[in-house]
């Protein structure tokens, strides 16, 4: 598939015209990088949007006692790093790979001269952040409201949403997480997500095959416990 293409299939691009579509393929620039490198770290300047190609990238800070915090996990057709591009501020966290990945870079310059063109590029930019930052809210207040276990199962019923593989068995979560990458979601340990998610395994809420892949097994029982409707 070439660029165009891709591109075409991308939300954030889906009204352009072949012609705009050309001017951007044109100004795209390919970048990959393996496993757990660093995109861009937290109060450098935003220099460019990323879209995914392939693989998947984490959005984190450290926290002050050294821990790290995972704000959101994006993949393939998901952009990132829009926030600095937008309001020319530097960058509020860390983008690191999960696995080998492929990135599509467009500059600041470039991605204003394309919104310029097509405005309503603006409008698809506002509604996935709008959405990112109502997940943010909700996350903020499970975490005031809600124990380990409430606040693992919200997250994995999120996950199952957002990258779920319906399975005969239930839903897969396609991205590959380690306890503490879910421990650094919910912002407990990974002694803790180990205890919780034996526990959901035995109550087969979940189960998790020898890849570390994880499926929800029983989705209405993880709402009950995070007081989510599914």
């Amino acid at each position: 598939m070439s660029i165009k293409e891709f591109l075409a299939e991308v939300p954030l691009f889906a009204d352009l015209s072949e012609p705009d579509l050309d001017v951007v393929a044109q100004r795209i620039r390919r970048r990959r990088y393996k496993d757990g490198e660093t995109i861009f770290h937290r109060n450098e300047p935003g220099v460019a949007l990323y879209v995914i190609v392939s693989g998947k990238i984490k959005i984190h800070n450290e926290t002050p006692d050294g821990s790290d915090c995972i704000i959101a996990i994006f993949t393939e057709g998901e952009f990132f790093g829009e926030l600095a591009v937008i309001d020319g501020e530097e960058r509020s966290a860390d983008a690191t790979t999960l696995e080998p990945t492929e990135l599509l870079m467009l500059t600041k310059e470039d991605l204003h001269d394309i919104i310029k063109r097509n405005p309503r590029i603006s409008l698809h930019l506002l509604i996935t952040i709008a959405g990112r930052l109502r997940r943010t809210t909700e996350a903020y207040q499970a975490y005031s409201s809600l124990d380990v276990n409430g606040r693992l199962a919200m997250q994995l019923l999120r996950l199952a949403e957002q990258y779920g593989i319906v399975t005969t068995s239930g839903v897969r979560i396609g991205v590959r997480l380690t306890q503490s990458d879910l421990g650094a979601l919910v912002g407990a340990s990974r002694e803790s997500v180990n205890k919780v998610m034996g526990y959901f395994r035995r109550q087969q809420y979940v189960s998790v095959d020898e890849k570390n892949q994880i499926t929800v097994l029983n989705q209405n029982a993880l709402a009950k416990l995070s007081d989510m409707n599914v």
